[in-house]
């Protein structure tokens, strides 16, 4: 086992919906540095683990622990931010400002760094056109009018700007093409190596695993199977049930 800090923990979580139980004593990690990916077929809890994480939902029992210090399990998502804790998510839809332009959007994402100057601000939004070059050529566009990649692009520069050190993605590569979802896994691997530590939930699964450190396989709400990425992609069951492998005959 890695000895690098954990950044992300969850203990014995528990979560639903109404009466409705979707996750049963989930214990997950991400450490410093990684990329870790959660999959599993349809309806298993994947999302609803990510946003209980985060705050969106509201786990029944269990906590989560960011950086080995903070547990924010029951805290909405603005009092994860307003306790400095350097997290941010980029939702699977609804993930822009539809009506705003690019740079609108990128500069709301630095609402959260309050002691930032307009130089600082600039300076990070330097770093964003670099990372994603199409982006400064539609600065003044509205968001409601990009293609579905740009519109990932630019929902990942907005979570950027507020200088993120845990970034929590829920399926980034939707409903895109193929060479577009191979851009954003570009992407990703980029922000990865740049030192931000990433939780990933994603449907192309065997394409994800393959940029990750570890990875977990959820079913019905239950954690099935967990390891490094490498033996997931490698072990038959897992490759039969989730990866679109066929039994040998």
């Amino acid at each position: 086992m890695s000895k690098l800090e954990k950044v992300i923990e969850t203990r014995n979580l528990n979560s639903g919906y109404g009466k409705l139980q979707i996750l049963f004593d989930i214990n997950i990690e991400l450490r410093k540095g990684e990329l870790v990916t959660i999959i599993g077929p349809n309806g298993s809890g994947k999302s609803t683990l990510i946003k209980t994480i985060i705050g969106l939902v509201k786990p029944w029992e269990g906590d989560v622990i960011i950086n080995d210090t903070y547990n924010v399990a029951g805290l909405k998502p603005f009092e994860i931010v307003d306790n400095g804790i350097p997290v941010n998510y980029v939702p699977q839809v609804a993930n822009v400002f539809p009506t705003l332009t690019v740079l609108e959007n990128l500069k709301l994402g630095a609402l959260p760094r309050s002691d930032s100057t307009k130089e600082d601000i600039q300076n990070d939004l330097t770093k964003i056109y670099e990372l994603f070059p199409r982006l400064e050529e539609r600065l003044s566009q509205r968001a409601a009018l990009l293609s579905g990649g740009e519109r990932q692009m630019l929902a990942l520069g907005r979570a950027l700007m507020s200088r993120p050190e845990i970034l929590i993605l829920d399926e980034p590569t939707a409903a895109l093409a193929p060479v577009l979802a191979d851009e954003i896994f570009a992407k990703i691997i980029e922000l990865r190596d740049m030192g931000i530590s990433i939780l990933l939930v994603e449907q192309r699964a065997t394409r994800a695993l393959k940029i990750s450190d570890r990875g977990y396989v959820l079913v019905s709400g239950h954690l099935a199977f967990q390891g490094k990425a490498s033996e997931l992609i490698g072990n038959k069951k897992v490759g039969e049930l989730y990866l679109g492998k066929r039994k040998s005959v």
